[in-house]
Formats: structure tokens, sequence, C-alpha cells
């Protein structure tokens, strides 16, 4: 009898133990920070109906989607939004950088936001995980640079202001994420500037 139910005891606790590493996976695999670099992503793809797209900012292949939920950034759940009496463009979006179409290595991704508290959210939880960053002045705002050696990875913020149908101004806002090195269009040929360059460029330091 004690022979059989520290059999069961055992059974349960191997149980519990595979219940829990597959909810932790399930929970990591759309955490866009926990993905690794250079691996493909064609099960996301699939799984989330993202389309074909190419980043008109940085040239980058990119799946993208409007449809959020599911996806996280560090410990922030990303939820499919539209801003209220806002531009037809002004909702929630994400961009999931690839090296090409037909490999699909996970590259990075940009998230664009108008969602106002998620902002706020997002940039307190990064800058509580990631302390060490750059912080520079635009005039839509402060702007955020990460060089995240563990992750090897840079990691941006900047916002940008749109204004909805009463005339009242609101942060329609970047996080960007990209393996280090990355450059424009994802070139190889070193005399086109990194994406790091090119925020650098555009933010410069005061």
């Amino acid at each position: 009898m004690n022979h059989n139910n520290a059999t069961m005891k055992i059974n349960l606790l191997m149980l519990l133990c595979v219940i829990g590493v597959t909810s932790c996976n399930s929970q990591n695999r759309n955490d866009l920070l926990s993905m690794h670099f250079d691996q493909p992503i064609t099960v996301l793809i699939g799984e989330h109906k993202l389309e074909q797209f190419q980043d008109p900012n940085y040239g980058i292949y990119t799946y993208k989607t409007d449809q959020l939920d599911g996806f996280k950034i560090a410990d922030i759940d990303l939820s499919t939004y539209k801003y209220p009496n806002g531009p037809v463009a002004d909702f929630n979006r994400i961009q999931i950088y690839v090296d090409s179409r037909t490999s699909k290595k996970y590259l990075g991704f940009r998230y664009t936001t108008v969602r106002q508290d998620e902002i706020q959210e997002l940039i307190a939880s990064l800058k509580k995980n990631y302390p060490e960053f750059e912080q520079r002045k635009d005039s839509a705002g402060d702007v955020y640079l990460w060089d995240l050696k563990s992750l090897n990875a840079w990691l941006f913020y900047y916002p940008n202001h749109s204004v909805d149908g009463n005339g009242k101004d609101f942060l329609n806002s970047n996080f960007l994420y990209v393996k280090k090195g990355t450059r424009l269009d994802d070139s190889k040929d070193s005399s086109i500037p990194t994406i790091w360059q090119q925020i650098d460029g555009l933010y410069p330091k005061d």
C-alpha cells in the first residue's frame, strides 16, 4: 500500500512538472524579448496568421499583425487596440523582423502602440529590467537606447505625436528591438548604417 502511494505521488509530481514546463513554454513562446535570434518563426507566423510586409523605415522583411492578444514584451501583455476618435492608422501593431522570407529567422521586432497607459507601463518595465540605458530628448518626448549585451541586442524607444478628432495630442510610440549589428535593409555591406547608427543620428546626444 505504501509502495503504491509512493508511486502515485511520484507520478503526480512528474505530471505537475510536465504541466509546469508546458505552461512556461507557452507563456514564453510569444514573449518577443525571450525569442532566440536566428531561429525560424514559421510556427508563430502560422498560428497568428501574420502578413508579409517590409518595414518602410528600416527596410527589413517583416511579418505583421494588429491582432496582439497572446503577445508579450517582458512582463507586459500586449492587446489589440485602436485609439478612440484617432486617425485611421493609429492602432497597435507588431512587425516581427526576419532575415528573409525563405528562412524566416528571427531578427527582432518593432511594436507601435497608441495605448497611453501601456506605453508608460512598458517603459517602466524595461527601465526596471534593464537599468543601463541612454536617455535622450526629442520634441515628442524622451527617447531611450539600450545596448543589451546579455541578449546580443539593441532596444530603442522613441515617441511620436498624433492628434485625435477633438484636436487633442496623444503618443504614437515605437519600441524597436533588433539583433545587435543589424543594418538598414538587413544589409551585409559595412558602408550601410546599422540600426543603432540610424537611431543615434535621428536622436543625437545633447
